[in-house]
């Protein structure tokens, strides 16, 4: 695996917090940055497959089905709305 260099910003508040959670772990700000991405983009590739995979388990009329079950036809209440 090569890796590479790559350069980013960041609002000073952010890498200093940053800097310090390094710090408590006792790694360098440029371990902690890419773990963070590693997990970051696994958290990513798994959600894609479990839902790849959930997919492949009905049909889009049974899925609007369970839409349609639990859906409502009433409007938001005004407490409700954004």
């Amino acid at each position: 695996m090569k890796n590479t260099k790559i350069q980013i910003r960041l609002p000073e508040d952010l890498r200093h917090a940053a800097v310090q959670q390094a710090g408590l772990a006792g790694v360098s700000l440029n371990l902690f940055v890419a773990t963070a991405v590693a997990a970051r983009v696994g958290a990513q590739a798994e959600a894609a497959r479990y839902f790849a995979a959930r997919s492949l388990r009905t049909t889009p009329a049974r899925a609007k089905a369970i839409l349609m079950r639990f859906g409502s036809a009433e409007l938001p209440r005004d407490d409700d709305r954004l």
